[in-house]
């Protein structure tokens, strides 16, 4: 089971000093373990988007993204690769939300065991993000981004991850995203 409450920090369009700071829409994700071995995982996740977030931060509308993921730990060596598929099928009116078919892969290396912590498992990566709406309301504009990134075995099950995603199509709701968890 996974919870998500984001905090977001934005500016005000045509406002260099205007800044606002508001939750965004919780997420709430129960994952299946489909198929597990040493180096090959297989999950299912139905997340949740509960509508408690500000419009003024894009936020404020509910979906559902069922996703199938695959994570495989060593493709060649020390370089992992995982990739996702999902829907998002929005259940409140909104129009700021529409039918998509999201994916995403990425690739990195290991640079450390996993027992060094508070580095184990130091991988560095680089994930290609793809949404592509899937209705009838509107353009089909593809929004492709990019996430350089890291994630570290802290120690017990603990995990830090952190990335920057840059949007590199002209469809930009963004300059920038930091990501952390």
């Amino acid at each position: 089971m996974r919870l998500d409450v984001p905090f977001l920090s934005s500016n005000r369009a045509g406002s260099d000093n205007d800044y606002e700071t508001h939750f965004g829409d919780i997420q709430i994700t129960p994952r299946i373990l489909i198929s597990e071995s040493r180096d090959f995982t297989q999950t299912l996740d139905v997340a949740f988007r509960i509508p408690s977030g500000s419009a003024d931060n894009g936020n404020g509308f509910g979906v559902r993204d069922a996703k199938v993921g695959v994570l495989v730990e060593r493709v060649v060596d020390a370089r992992p690769a995982r990739g996702r598929s999902a829907s998002r099928l929005p259940y409140t009116d909104s129009d700021r939300t529409r039918n998509l078919f999201i994916t995403n892969f990425a690739a990195g290396y290991y640079f450390t065991p996993h027992d060094y912590t508070p580095f184990g498992d130091l991988v560095f990566y680089l994930s290609m993000n793809l949404n592509r709406p899937i209705d009838d309301r509107g353009p089909k504009d593809t929004f492709v981004s990019l996430t350089p990134g890291f994630r570290t075995h802290l120690g017990a099950n603990w995990y830090l991850l952190g990335g920057i995603e840059v949007p590199v199509t002209n469809l930009k709701p963004f300059d920038f995203q930091i990501l952390g968890e």
